[in-house]
This record gives C-alpha cells, sequence and structure tokens, in this order.
C-alpha cells in the first residue's frame, strides 16, 4: 500500500496505532487523536462525511483547524 492510501486509511478510521507510528513524540493519545481528527478535516481525498465529522467533533471541543484557522462554514471544507 503507498503512503497516501495508507495514511487516507487510517485518518478514516482514526488508527490510533498509525498515529503512534507517525507522532511518536505526541504527549499522549488525545493529542494524537486530536492530530488525525485535524488531517482528517483537511485531507480532500478522505470522504466528505467524514471530514464533517471530524471538523465538529473538534468545534465541539473548542479545538481550531491546522496552523489555528479558523473552520468554513458547515456546509464547506478545506480544498
Amino acid at each position: 500500500m503507498n503512503f497516501v492510501a495508507e495514511r487516507d486509511q487510517a485518518l478514516a478510521t482514526l488508527d490510533m496505532e498509525y498515529a503512534r507510528k507517525m507522532i511518536p513524540a505526541a504527549s499522549s493519545d488525545e493529542v494524537r487523536l486530536i492530530a488525525l481528527h485535524k488531517a482528517r478535516y483537511e485531507a480532500v481525498s478522505i470522504d466528505p462525511i467524514l471530514r464533517h465529522s471530524s471538523g465538529v467533533w473538534l468545534k465541539k471541543r473548542g479545538y481550531r483547524r491546522l496552523g489555528g484557522m479558523d473552520f468554513l462554514p458547515s456546509e464547506e471544507l478545506p480544498e
């Protein structure tokens, strides 16, 4: 499996084992989960339903997008 396919599968399923491998210096699995949701929201190759659900998850917990940017209106996704 190539990198993009492996990454997309990990983002789609919020694969914590993958996150531990790719982000070993993160302080906790909670931090890794936040990173997975942020990456999934931004990834144009991920199903829009999953991307929206990550945006909702992040907003509900008071987080922002990668780079500290504001979220787009609920009917939009990053391109």
